[in-house]
C-alpha cells in the first residue's frame, strides 16, 4: 500500500443501504471502495485483489461475519489485513466472539461518519507500518542471503588452497601448522555463514 488515499477498503454488508451508507461516508476520502453482498463473495474478492482493509458485517446469510473473520486471519497472506466489525450486536458475548474470530475493531451500527473515518485512519495507519516493517524484512533477509552467498566463494577458495598447501610434501613443520591455523578460521568463518543462511 503506497499512500493513505489509494488504499482499497473492502465493503461487505448483506444489505444494499448499509453498503451504500458506507460507500458515501468514505467515498470523499479518495479510498478505493470494492462492495460484496456476502460472506462468500468477500472471501472471493479477498483471494483475487486482497484489500487493505475489511469493513464487515456480521449478520449475514450463509456465510456470516464471524466465518470470514475467521478464513481471512487464518490465511497466512492475509492475516494482516485488518477487519473492523459492523454490527448492531452490542452484547459482550458478540463483541468477545468478534474477538475470538480475528477482529481488530467494531463499529456500532447507525454508523457514525466520524468515528468510522477516524478507526478506517487508524487502521490503514498500522496497516501500512506492518507493510513498511515487512518490507524492511524482507530487504534485510535479501541482503544477508546476498552477503553470505558472496563471501562463500572465496571462503571455500580459501580452504581448497590451504588443504593443497598441507598435502604438499617437505613444508617445514611451524608452516603447516600456520596453514592448519588458516584453514580453521576459514572452516568457522563456513560454520558461521551457514548459521546465517539456516
Amino acid at each position: 500500500m503506497s499512500s493513505p488515499n489509494t488504499a482499497t477498503i473492502l465493503i461487505v454488508d448483506d444489505e444494499f443501504h448499509t453498503r451504500a451508507l458506507l460507500e458515501g461516508f468514505l467515498h470523499k476520502e479518495g479510498y478505493n471502495l470494492e462492495l460484496a453482498e456476502g460472506g462468500a463473495q468477500a472471501l472471493e474478492r479477498v483471494a483475487h485483489h486482497p484489500p487493505d482493509l475489511i469493513l464487515l458485517d456480521i449478520m449475514m446469510p450463509e456465510v456470516d461475519g464471524f466465518t470470514v473473520c475467521r478464513q481471512v486471519k487464518a490465511h497466512k497472506e492475509w492475516r494482516h489485513i485488518p477487519i473492523i466489525l459492523v454490527t448492531a450486536l452490542g452484547g459482550k458475548e458478540d463483541l468477545a466472539r468478534g474477538l475470538a474470530a480475528g477482529a481488530d475493531d467494531f463499529i456500532h451500527k447507525p454508523v457514525n461518519t466520524l468515528e468510522l473515518k477516524s478507526r478506517v485512519r487508524s487502521m490503514l495507519r498500522i496497516k501500512r507500518q506492518y507493510d513498511q516493517l515487512q518490507a524492511s524484512l524482507r530487504l534485510r533477509e535479501d541482503l544477508s542471503h546476498m552477503i553470505v552467498h558472496d563471501m562463500r566463494t572465496p571462503i571455500t577458495a580459501i580452504m581448497g588452497y590451504t588443504s593443497m598447501l598441507q598435502a604438499t610434501p617437505g613444508l617445514p613443520a611451524a608452516t603447516v601448522e600456520e596453514i592448519e591455523k588458516i584453514y580453521t578460521q576459514a572452516q568457522r568463518l563456513n560454520l558461521f555463514l551457514n548459521d546465517m543462511l539456516m
